[in-house]
């Protein structure tokens, strides 16, 4: 391939990228691509989330004859005064990569397609979440100097080319763990018939379940003061309408745990072709005690485990994520960089609030940590 031949395109309106369907999915295909890079997980975010919020489509994709080659899923929205570029996603919780075909020429083809995004001179700032460490589009973000934030992250994650078998993973957890794990299981059961249920939304009604997920996840964020825009209506709408499209199917497994048929905890997962990633997991707190989430998290691992896939935590931080992984886990960094002079501007503006806050305001107030069995504390999603 002659990277030089390729025919750069910014696409910008919704009829343009759903044109694009066939070819996006099949070099999603192609590159094995990551859950939130294919082209239903794209449309499900614009339609559900970025155009009703005033966002616009701002995909820029490569084609070598009429062969579509490289695709970089994005989006740009108002950040106050300034237009902002960043991962075509409902939220930032996802990793930031480019859809690339495979192949000598693949570092090449992301080299080029930046260039192309700052050649467009249509936005001020570039928000890239999660960039993994010694990818192509990491080394290009770490080379820009007008940077506002550029913060290392680790995310966990269990490989299973470490173990022989499932028992000596679970052996290489803390032993505190395994007995706190053993004991919740054993006082769950004595609740009634424990079953562990495995649903695929696109083929078999998850509604409920994700009804569950979402009422669960509110209340623990009233519960424990936390805000974000997980909670917000579309964001549901989103994922509801993304589990149930029978194009996904098999892309997302709902796992549920369940007391006499009555569910205690569910769990969110995108299913790869070498990895399960945890997207959301929420548990009923009337059942905190037993630690439920725990429960079920060892079932989804255990499955990830069975079907050869790593499994990959995900954004955010978490005890529970340690003692199941490890020191096991890769690097990325957050990116948020300046692509114009107004840009640059913003960056200053945001070093003397943080200045101003440092020096004036009143100290931050202590955030009180959610009340719970103390067992959650290392266990609990």
């Amino acid at each position: 391939m002659n990277t030089n031949s390729i025919r750069f395109e910014t696409i910008t309106t919704l009829a343009r990228f759903e044109s694009l369907r066939d070819e996006w999915t099949a070099l999603w295909v192609r590159a094995n691509g990551i859950h939130n890079l294919s082209f239903e997980y794209c449309l499900h975010s614009l339609k559900e989330v970025a155009l009703p919020d005033g966002a616009e489509v701002f995909c820029i994709v490569g084609f070598e004859g009429e062969r579509l080659v490289v695709a970089w899923a994005l989006l740009r929205e108002r950040e106050m005064l300034w237009r902002s570029i960043r991962a075509l996603a409902p939220d930032s919780s996802v990793p930031s990569e480019v859809l690339v075909e495979q192949g000598p020429e693949h570092n090449e083809l992301i080299a080029r397609v930046w260039k192309v995004l700052h050649s467009e001179k249509r936005a001020d700032l570039l928000n890239l979440p999660y960039v993994r460490a010694g990818t192509e589009l990491h080394a290009q973000a770490s080379k820009v100097r007008a940077k506002g934030r550029s913060e290392p992250l680790e995310i966990a994650v269990v490989r299973r080319a470490r173990w022989a078998d499932w028992e000596s993973l679970r052996q290489s957890l803390p032993t505190k763990s395994r007995k706190e794990l053993d004991t919740c299981n054993r006082r769950l059961s004595k609740l009634g018939s424990v079953s562990v249920s495995i649903v695929n939304p696109a083929e078999s009604s998850g509604d409920s379940l994700i009804d569950y997920l979402f009422d669960w996840k509110k209340k623990w964020a009233e519960k424990t003061g936390r805000q974000g825009n997980f909670f917000a209506p579309r964001i549901r709408n989103f994922a509801a309408s993304l589990l149930r499209d029978p194009r996904t199917s098999g892309q997302f497994l709902l796992f549920a745990l369940s007391v006499d048929d009555v569910p205690v905890a569910v769990n969110l997962v995108a299913v790869e072709k070498t990895c399960v990633r945890g997207m959301q997991a929420a548990f009923d707190d009337a059942y905190g005690k037993y630690t439920p989430g725990a429960i079920l998290l060892e079932h989804v691992v255990k499955w990830a485990f069975d079907s050869n896939r790593d499994f990959d935590f995900g954004a955010g931080g978490g005890k529970y994520k340690s003692v199941w992984a490890g020191e096991s886990s890769y690097a990325c960094t957050d990116f948020r960089i300046a692509t114009s002079q107004w840009g640059k501007l913003a960056f200053i503006l945001a070093d003397v609030r943080r200045w101003y806050r440092a020096n004036k305001a009143a100290p931050s107030l202590k955030s009180t940590p959610a009340a719970g069995n103390p067992l959650r504390t290392d266990l609990e999603p």
